[in-house]
């Protein structure tokens, strides 16, 4: 259980990793990749999965979990309005999007 659940969280950070860095090559045209909400929402569900099986194996935090699951749907559902407007993207929209892979990461590595 050990390895599966550091497999998850491999894979989790990769997400995030995948949608910064494609939130960083579309910056200076404000044009998103389709790949930054898929990677997201990738993101989303791998984190929901681990929230449940480190509640099952063993003590988990409770309060930083419902955070980081807060600012993951916020961060999902900006990637996808972002998709759907495009370049017409509003900047409350565009830059909240690196902002709430920043903030999840930082809790997830320092809370």
């Amino acid at each position: 259980m050990s390895f599966l659940i550091s497999l998850l969280v491999v894979l989790h950070l990769l997400c995030w990793a995948v949608a910064l860095g494609t939130w960083v090559a579309a910056a200076r045209t404000r044009v998103p990749n389709p790949g930054m909400a898929h990677a997201v929402a990738g993101a989303l569900v791998i984190g929901i999965v681990l929230a449940v099986l480190v509640s099952i194996v063993g003590d988990a935090n409770h309060m930083k979990l419902g955070i980081k699951l807060l600012v993951a749907v916020v961060a999902t559902v900006f990637a996808y309005i972002a998709k759907k407007k495009g370049p017409e993207t509003s900047s409350l929209v565009w830059f909240g999007i690196p902002t709430t892979i920043v903030v999840n990461v930082i809790i997830a590595v320092f809370v």
